[in-house]
C-alpha cells in the first residue's frame, strides 16, 4: 500500500570524504558520546512487573522492545520533553541497528562504506506520526528524500507550508520541528498514519453512519467490543489522567457506557484502528520497524497496540507491538495496561534527560554539528 522508499532515497554513500566526516559520530566526538550516555541512563519500568531497566538491555534480540515490528511511543502533545525523549529512543534503535548490520557483514562501523539500516535492510526504522494523514505521505517523503534546491527538504517554512501544519495539527512548531529535521539526517522516513482531522470530527458528531464513503471504503473492522477500553475512554473525558488510569486495572462487569458518548467512541476507535492499520500495511509492504509516535491516550496496550496485532493476526502473519508510555506520578499503572512506562518525573528521569538535550542544542546552535548531537 505504501511501497518502498522512493528512489533516491538510498543510504549507499558514494563520497568517502563525506561519509568519513559523518563517521566521526560513531567513536570520537565528545558531543556525541554524551547522547550515548545519556541513552545508557534511560530506565523504562517494566508495565507487568515495575522492575526498573536500563535502555540497553532492552535493545537486544530476545527482548521485547527490540523484536517488535511496532514500537509505540506516547507524548503529551505540548511536552518538549516528552518529544525530546522520543528522538532519543529512535536514535538509540536506530544505532544498535546500525551497529549490528555492520557486525553481521564484516564492516567496522567507521569505515567510510558500507550499509546503513535505512532503506537498504530489514533493520531500516520508520518513524509513523499521528498527526499526519495517509493522503500527506508524498509530501513526507519529499521531506526525507528530494534532496532538490527548491525541494520541500531545503526549508522548514517550505515542509510547513506543504503539510499545511497550522491547519491539521496547530500544536506548537518548534516542539515537532527537531523531529523532521532529525528524521531527514538521519534517513528515517516519516509515515503518516492518520485520516483526516475532518473525518474524525464527521464520525464524532454523526457516527460511522456518517463516514464519507471514500473512508468506507478504507475502513479495517472496528472492534468496539473492548469494554474496558470504552471505560477508560469515558473515565479520561470526566477524571484526571491518573485516576482514569488507575481504574483500568478494575474489572467492568457492573459498568454501562453512556449512549450519548456512542459517536464519540466510535470516532476514538477509528483513530486507534485506522492509524494500527497503517502501521501494519506498511510493517507488510516495506518490512523493517516502525516507532509510532501519537498521544499517550494512543499508546496503552488496549488502543493501537492491540488494535494492531489483532489485525496481523486476522490477516495470518501475527505480528508484535510493544507500548511505552511517559509517566509522571507518585503511583505506577496497574499491572499490563502498558509494556514499559518512561519515568519523566524525579533524579534521573525523562525531564531532566531532556534538560540536558535541549541545553547542548543551544550550545552548538550556528556551530558546526556532528549528528545526531545537537540535533535531538
Amino acid at each position: 500500500m505504501l511501497g518502498a522508499a522512493p528512489l533516491g532515497a538510498s543510504a549507499e554513500v558514494k563520497d568517502d570524504s563525506d561519509y568519513a566526516e559523518k563517521a566521526h559520530r560513531l567513536l570520537d566526538d565528545p558531543e556525541v558520546r554524551l547522547i550515548r550516555e545519556l541513552q545508557q541512563g534511560v530506565k523504562l519500568v517494566d508495565g507487568k512487573s515495575g522492575q526498573s531497566l536500563a535502555l540497553p538491555q532492552l535493545l537486544c534480540p530476545g527482548s521485547l522492545l527490540y523484536d517488535a515490528d511496532l514500537v509505540c511511543v506516547g507524548e503529551i502533545h505540548d511536552s518538549a520533553a516528552d518529544h525530546a525523549m522520543q528522538r532519543l529512543l529512535i536514535d538509540a534503535l536506530t544505532y544498535q541497528l546500525f551497529l549490528e548490520l555492520r557486525q553481521s557483514e564484516g564492516v567496522d562501523a567507521s569505515a567510510p562504506r558500507g550499509r546503513t539500516p535505512q532503506n537498504l535492510s530489514a533493520q531500516r526504522v520508520a518513524v509513523g506520526v499521528e498527526y499526519f494523514s495517509r493522503r500527506q505521505q508524498p509530501t513526507l517523503d519529499s521531506l526525507i528524500f528530494d534532496k532538490s534546491k527548491d525541494g520541500l527538504g531545503s526549508s522548514p517554512s517550505k515542509f510547513r507550508e506543504a503539510c499545511d501544519w497550522d491547519r491539521v495539527w496547530a500544536y506548537d512548531w518548534d516542539i515537532y520541528a527537531p523531529l523532521f529535521r532529525f528524521c531527514q539526517l538521519n534517513l528515517n522516513r516519516i509515515i503518516g498514519l492518520n485520516l483526516p482531522l475532518e473525518a474524525v470530527l464527521t464520525v464524532s458528531r454523526g457516527g460511522l453512519d456518517s463516514a464519507p464513503d471514500w473512508l468506507r471504503e478504507q475502513l479495517p473492522p472496528l472492534d468496539l467490543t473492548q469494554q474496558k477500553h470504552r471505560r477508560r475512554f469515558e473515565d479520561m473525558l470526566q477524571m484526571p489522567l491518573q485516576d482514569a488510569v488507575r481504574r483500568m486495572g478494575l474489572p467492568v462487569d457492573e459498568w454501562s457506557p453512556k449512549k450519548k458518548l456512542n459517536n464519540m467512541y466510535q470516532a476514538q476507535v477509528l483513530w486507534d484502528e485506522f492509524m494500527a492499520n497503517t502501521a501494519l500495511a506498511y510493517i507488510n509492504d516495506v518490512g523493517g520497524r516502525l516507532v509510532a509516535l501519537a498521544g499517550a491516550n494512543h499508546v496503552w496496550r488496549d488502543a493501537i497496540p492491540e488494535r494492531f496485532e489483532r489485525q496481523a493476526a486476522r490477516g495470518g502473519t501475527p505480528r508484535k507491538a510493544v507500548t511505552i508510555v511517559p509517566w509522571r506520578g507518585d503511583r505506577l499503572p496497574p499491572p499490563g495496561v502498558a509494556d514499559f512506562l518512561l519515568r519523566m518525573d524525579g533524579a534521573g528521569g525523562g525531564d531532566k534527560i531532556a534538560a540536558v538535550l535541549q541545553e547542548q542544542r543551544q550550545r552548538l546552535r550556528g556551530q558546526p554539528r556532528v549528528f545526531p548531537a545537537g540535533y535531538l
